[in-house]
């Protein structure tokens, strides 16, 4: 029997503040141990130009696939869970964090809450997530968009550094 749902889910983890990488390993180490969710890959970790305000140091970007039988709200609730663990402070608008998790897509579905929106509405115009995402998943139909995450990229007019700096699972 599986405690897992057949739906493809994927988040993005970001973090600029401190010792990055150890930021991302700790959240997905946490996103494991929420009930039934099993990783089923990551993507190689990147480092990126920030975007909105830039004077801020660059980020540490990843996308990971899981699977997983929370509803997207609980799903959500779990990361900004993590989130809060490991010492988020939200200050600005696009400031500097210690983590950041986005929840990019839940199968197919689509949603718009005040807490939620499915898929993630900024995510076609950010290379930093389309490039990790289309190494783990470049045909995975994007609710809503009506493209792959590999045509969203190939459309993505942002244009910013993403350089790939160590592979995923």
């Amino acid at each position: 029997m599986t405690t897992t749902g057949n739906e493809r889910v994927f988040i993005a983890f970001g973090s600029n503040l401190v010792d990055r990488a150890n930021w991302l390993r700790q959240a997905l180490e946490k996103l494991s141990e929420l009930e039934t969710v099993e990783l089923v890959r990551a993507s190689a970790i990147y480092e990126t130009e920030p975007v909105g305000k830039i004077d801020q140091p660059a980020f540490l970007n990843q996308v990971v696939e899981i699977r997983t039988l929370l509803a997207p709200e609980d799903l959500l609730a779990g990361l900004l869970q993590i989130e809060q663990e490991l010492g988020r402070e939200r200050k600005e608008r696009w400031g500097p964090r210690i983590i950041d998790l986005d929840l990019l897509a839940y199968g197919c579905r689509q949603a718009q809450t005040n807490r939620l929106k499915l898929p993630h509405p900024e995510l076609r115009s950010r290379r930093f997530v389309l490039v990790p995402w289309a190494e783990i998943a470049p045909e995975f139909e994007v609710g809503g968009f009506e493209a792959t995450v590999n045509e969203l990229l190939q459309r993505c007019n942002d244009r910013g550094r993403v350089q790939k700096l160590a592979n995923g699972s």
